[in-house]
């Protein structure tokens, strides 16, 4: 194999003998190639006038593969159906023709035999065929044909689809200098007038009922070189919506900018702020994040609907023993419950389900959050608050959490444990007759006492305070509308580290796609848990500064579910596609 890859042409050379490029042209390119840190196709095409087509021929030569125009071949749906989704947009690929024990698909990088491994893996089969296109064509139809959400409600007149809609905007600025500074009175007029055009109003009123409808949450406008890209992250994942023409992008920026109550004239500081969306009576929360870049300022909505989010502790996908062990922990008197896990892995709808659940009017419940997502009946919430004009004024974890505990709670909630100060004073409120709750972020429960350790609280005093630590994860569920069985290969078993005889005949699901769900063949998602008790041996083995690699060897003798042992039990249980058992492994 050696001896081989070192008789294979340069693709420069081979280049030149098609007569596509000059030796003077490779030679530049290879003296730029140390700068850019690009391969020299992408270089060629950059600089010298010839196609991408042309520099994947040349490749298809050098590997002996044979190449294909993905223009002129049909899409095979039902086949890129039945292959995960994660795995196609991780190694960027398209499925084109299965055959009982071979599987053909087109590729770009023909040399990275990890992606081969895994999709032979991931798919069962036995034997692949590879086909060399462009990147260009493969990332195009990844993006923008199979994976692109359908648009509920692109058939719906515009009229209809505003009827009964009213913007309330936000009553206060967020952590904004309102001082108009940047712009004359003249280009302030000028921007409030282009932001009220009906266009611009009907435009952003689409784009935000429509993300809505189609339940994302989160609202992705993007300015590049060219144009403004409209994304939306629906259960998780983000989908090229529309592109919208760069002259429009700065009246969309200001429009949303008035609705949210912000500094129109602001160009080069980040932005915070909200406002609310009224729809046939019922109340959406919008929080709007605003981030200059270098082709424009970028936006980003976080859609906050409270009819979606059920916070009953059984609707968030805890099996039966974990939510005994954690119903009975959280009504303790005092103590510390920490939810532990990466940035929107669903801890914050965690800690609102745990306490509408031991909210009642013989206890005194306050929080402290940053910022306050949902807003919970008979709950006093705080939320943190930042004055860039002084700073004296403003209301950080640690001084809300210090007036808190002058005010006789019984629970307390803290939003995030991000530095010393919040995780001593929530650590001392855990000791001193207090139920307190918080989040951190790790990638698993036990590798929490690590990052407490790191910000510099004694393994010791958390250890005492610790009552029950709960890692989660969050994956995609299938869609029941286009549910569909697929076949179990020892492929499939191996990659679910399961007993070929054992489960050779169990039935295994994936979605194939439909209108409910976008043609995404998944619909909602559900949390993994890992639930631990912290018992008194644990307390001791922590206290003895184990390092996490012995603290997991002692979950393990203890038998605690992991959140690997959670994706796995609802694989087999027919709610969650393969894919998504693999990507928490690799994660």
């Amino acid at each position: 194999m050696a001896a081989e890859f070192l008789k294979r042409k340069r693709i420069g050379e081979i280049l030149i003998e098609m007569k596509a490029i000059t030796p003077a042209q490779l030679e530049a390119a290879l003296k730029k190639q140390p700068a850019v840190r690009k391969m020299i196709g992408e270089i060629l095409i950059a600089d010298v006038p010839i196609s991408e087509e042309v520099v994947y021929r040349a490749l298809s030569v050098q590997h002996n593969i044979e190449f294909v125009n993905l223009d002129n071949i049909e899409l095979n749906r039902e086949l890129v159906r039945q292959i995960p989704e994660s795995l196609i947009k991780t190694y960027k690929f398209i499925p084109l023709k299965k055959e009982p024990k071979s599987l053909t698909i087109a590729v770009f990088d023909p040399s990275n035999t990890k992606m081969f491994d895994s999709i032979k893996l991931a798919t069962g089969y036995m034997f692949l065929k590879w086909l060399l296109a462009t990147k260009s064509q493969i990332t195009h139809i990844i993006n923008d044909i199979i994976y692109r959400p359908q648009n509920v409600l692109e058939n719906v007149p515009i009229d209809e689809l505003l009827h009964d809609v009213k913007l309330e905007f936000a009553t206060e600025r967020i952590g904004t200098d309102l001082s108009v500074t940047s712009l004359s009175e003249k280009n302030l007029e000028e921007l409030k007038r282009e932001s009220d055009q009906t266009t611009i109003v009907t435009l952003v009123n689409k784009i935000i009922l429509d993300a809505v409808k189609m339940r994302a949450s989160d609202i992705h406008i993007e300015a590049f070189e060219t144009h403004v890209q409209v994304r939306y992250r629906v259960d998780g994942i983000l989908y090229d919506i529309m592109p919208i023409e760069k002259s429009a992008h700065q009246a969309i920026i200001s429009r949303i900018k008035i609705m949210s109550n912000l500094d129109i004239t602001e160009r080069m500081m980040p932005q915070d702020g909200n406002f609310k969306l009224r729809v046939k009576n019922q109340f959406i929360e919008f929080r709007v994040a605003i981030l200059p870049c270098i082709y424009g300022q970028n936006c980003t909505i976080r859609i906050l609907d409270s009819s979606r989010v059920n916070l009953e502790l059984k609707s968030l996908g805890f099996l039966d023993n974990e939510l005994r062990v954690f119903e009975h922990n959280i009504n303790k008197p005092w103590g510390l419950c920490l939810i532990v896990g990466p940035t929107g892995s669903g801890k914050t709808t965690t800690l609102y389900s745990a306490l509408s659940l031991i909210n009642s009017r013989q206890k005194k419940l306050i929080t402290i959050e940053d910022p306050v997502e949902f807003k919970i009946p008979g709950v006093h919430q705080m939320q943190v608050m930042e004055n860039k004009l002084d700073e004296t004024r403003s209301l950080t974890f640690g001084k809300g959490l210090r007036s808190i505990l002058r005010l006789d709670p019984d629970v307390i909630m803290v939003g995030e444990i991000r530095d010393y100060e919040t995780a001593e004073i929530t650590v001392k409120a855990a000791l001193t007759g207090h139920m307190v709750f918080s989040t951190i972020h790790a990638n698993s429960a036990i590798e929490s006492v690590s990052r407490l350790e790191n910000l510099g609280v004694d393994p010791y005093l958390f250890a005492t305070s610790l009552v029950l630590l709960v890692g989660q994860r969050l994956v995609r569920k299938i869609c029941n509308e286009c549910r569909q069985q697929i076949e179990t290969t020892p492929f499939l078993l191996a990659s679910l580290q399961l007993d070929q005889e054992k489960y050779k005949n169990h039935k295994f699901f994936r979605g194939i796609g439909c209108k409910v769900c976008n043609n995404s063949g998944y619909r909602d998602r559900t949390g993994l848990f890992e639930v631990v008790e912290v018992n008194t041996e644990l307390k001791e083995v922590i206290g003895q500064r184990q390092s996490t690699l012995q603290l997991f060897k002692f979950l393990r003798q203890q038998k605690i579910t992991t959140i690997q042992d959670a994706c796995l039990r609802k694989v087999l249980d027919g709610d969650v596609p393969v894919e998504e058992y693999i990507n928490v492994n690799v994660g």
